[in-house]
């Protein structure tokens, strides 16, 4: 899955800069667009088009033999001929699309920009809206003010106890508290909404949906509604979550910003941070047989953990491009796509690693290997199919309507 962002561009808020390449291109679109005429992006449709499967794509996933694709103003895009041929689904906003993810062969999510959530009960063909930034708003802002009022109760008995480093610790949380109310108050008020860009679901009820400034909700009845799961992360500092994976029935891990890595061994009911070897961002997190978790991320960094992240250490990857988006063949083989043409291939389970650069050198956000053995890639230019070298396949790629 790849989830964020994407690959190189550049967002500001609240002072915080996020490097990435393709949403600048996005955002370059999106501004273009509303100096014509200024459309709610959440409550128009997307627009039907033949060019969908060539324009910003930021995820896409196999379901079946279904692939399923997401991306700039809203497109939803589907193949039912391992990527030959696509057809557009119906859905109900222009937003930005970043993450998709399937239980079964017909229900679905997909998150993205005005912390938009998604969903499809017919395999990916039409998506209505469950949540969105508004609604986001209003639970951080709940969410704020009753952390603010625990820590100021934990330091006025902190203060009866007497214990000085009892008392240190309460006035830190108690800062950290207040200043992320005044952001969600800030944020509510002004109505400014923040991206979502990754999602787990356990099954058609549970599943958790993750993005900026350490956003995290959780829905227990396939996403009717949704609950702020921030309390339960070690995340003080609210930094965005870009990745969440799934290791087994119990455990899961989150990778993001400014070298984030959080594991949970409790199905994602309480997340605790790991000791990260580098303190840049990661974009993903994937896990391969024998109990490996790869995590992957800015300048071609690449970490590995064999236990579950009790310990990582840096591979050498050969590339200092930014790496986006993972698939493995039967868990022993990884394959990694990123910026400036970057295409990986780790073998025995991530234990040695082979690098080269695609011809043309775009920038991709995810990639999936078809049944055929083929892979699909998604990006900057859209879908483009290579074969097991990462080369491109010379293969006609076209939209249909319908």
């Amino acid at each position: 899955m790849r989830a964020l962002f994407s690959v190189g561009a550049v967002l500001r808020s609240a002072g915080r800069l996020f490097s990435t390449s393709i949403l600048v291109a996005a955002l370059g679109i999106a501004a273009t667009t509303a100096q014509a005429q200024w459309q709610d992006p959440l409550e128009t449709p997307s627009m039907s088009t033949t060019k969908a499967h060539e324009s910003l794509l930021l995820d896409v996933t196999l379901v079946g033999e279904r692939l399923v694709a997401v991306g700039d103003r809203g497109h939803i895009i589907f193949s039912d001929d391992e990527g030959r041929t696509w057809r557009q689904a119906r859905v109900p906003v222009i937003t930005t699309l970043t993450a998709v993810y399937f239980v079964n062969e017909n229900t679905g999510w997909a998150v993205g920009h005005d912390a938009v959530v998604l969903n499809t009960q017919d395999g990916g063909l039409t998506w209505s809206k469950q949540f969105d930034g508004f609604k986001a708003n209003e639970m951080v802002l709940k969410t704020a003010k009753q952390t603010k009022e625990f820590y100021e109760s934990e330091l006025s008995k902190s203060m009866v106890m007497g214990s000085e480093a009892r008392i240190s610790v309460a006035e830190e949380n108690l800062e950290y508290a207040t200043y992320a109310l005044e952001d969600a108050q800030i944020d509510f008020e002004d109505k400014s909404t923040k991206p979502l860009l990754d999602l787990w679901f356990k099954d058609v009820n549970e599943g958790f949906v993750i993005g900026a400034y350490g956003m995290i909700f959780k829905t227990v009845d396939g996403g009717q509604s949704w609950m702020s799961w921030s309390t339960n992360v070690e995340n003080p500092d609210r930094f965005h979550l870009n990745s969440i994976t799934k290791i087994d029935d119990q455990r899961l891990m989150i990778v993001g910003e400014a070298g984030l890595m959080l594991r949970s061994q409790d199905a994602g009911e309480t997340w605790t941070q790991m000791l990260s070897p580098y303190d840049g961002s990661f974009f993903g997190v994937m896990n391969l047989s024998n109990n490996v978790q790869l995590a992957y991320g800015l300048r071609g960094n690449l970490a590995r953990s064999d236990n579950f992240g009790l310990s990582w250490r840096l591979e050498d990857t050969n590339t200092h491009q930014t790496l986006m988006g993972a698939t493995d063949h039967l868990g022993r083989i990884a394959y990694i796509v990123g910026n400036g043409g970057a295409f990986l291939k780790g073998i025995d389970s991530g234990q040695k690693w082979e690098s080269q650069t695609r011809k043309g050198r775009s920038s991709a956000s995810a990639v999936v290997e078809t049944t055929s053995g083929d892979f699909v890639m998604v990006g900057e230019n859209g879908v483009e199919i290579l074969d097991k070298t990462g080369e491109r396949l010379s293969v006609e790629i076209t939209s249909i309507e319908g």
